[in-house]
């Protein structure tokens, strides 16, 4: 979309609670995309939706032949190519993506639609901006312990999104989702809040120049 009026996200996120930290913080980045100047910011959570993560033997095949690409992934991709941004927001599980969003990626993002590896001069319909906000259980200081931190966003920012080729991408660590005091939560909430607005900011910004 080049009209900087009319951007449209996506929060996507993988959560069995509806009513959880992850499903909070996921708002409060909505509320800040769209202070920042989205048009339009939608959630889809992926279990919710009924999304199969798993790879497959369909998924393998489609690896080797982009024509085999599965109906329910080709869904899933259709929809995503609907929005400029895609801002995922999950829990820390062991230094990374929790099982399902994991998946989700393993299976969605596909060759020739996210990434071309073989020269093959697709066009590349993946949305261009990809964001990642992980919710640590304790403080930061944890997560900048032996540099798990740094690790996540290698892996996320510079590898994921990087070899993707994305114009913009950047990863916002919050914490304290399993504290017992509420003002913690909502710290928590107001800093995903504020994330969003910046990230939102930035792309209204770079598509009026």
């Amino acid at each position: 979309m080049t009209n900087h009026q009319q951007l449209h996200a996506v929060v996507v996120t993988a959560h069995p609670d509806a009513d959880s930290a992850t499903a909070r913080t996921a708002r409060a980045v909505a509320r800040g995309l769209l202070r920042g100047g989205y048009a339009e910011v939608e959630h889809h959570d992926v279990l919710a939706a009924g999304f199969d993560p798993t790879f497959g033997p369909d998924d393998h095949a489609a690896y080797r032949d982009r024509s085999a690409v599965p109906a329910d992934v080709r869904a899933e991709q259709r929809r995503l190519e609907e929005f400029d941004a895609i801002a995922v927001v999950f829990p820390v599980y062991w230094w990374g993506l929790p099982g399902p969003l994991k998946g989700w990626v393993d299976r969605v993002f596909t060759r020739d639609w996210a990434y071309d590896d073989t020269g093959s001069g697709a066009e590349l319909a993946a949305p261009k901006r990809l964001y990642f906000f992980p919710i640590g259980a304790v403080g930061e200081s944890t997560y900048r312990k032996h540099g798990y931190l740094d690790g996540m966003r290698a892996q996320l920012v510079d590898g994921l999104a990087g070899y993707m080729g994305v114009e913009d991408s950047d990863l916002f660590l919050l914490v304290d989702g399993e504290s017992d005091d509420p003002e913690q939560h909502l710290a928590r909430e107001r800093a995903a809040e504020s994330a969003g607005t910046a990230i939102a900011e930035r792309a209204v910004t770079r598509d009026a120049a």
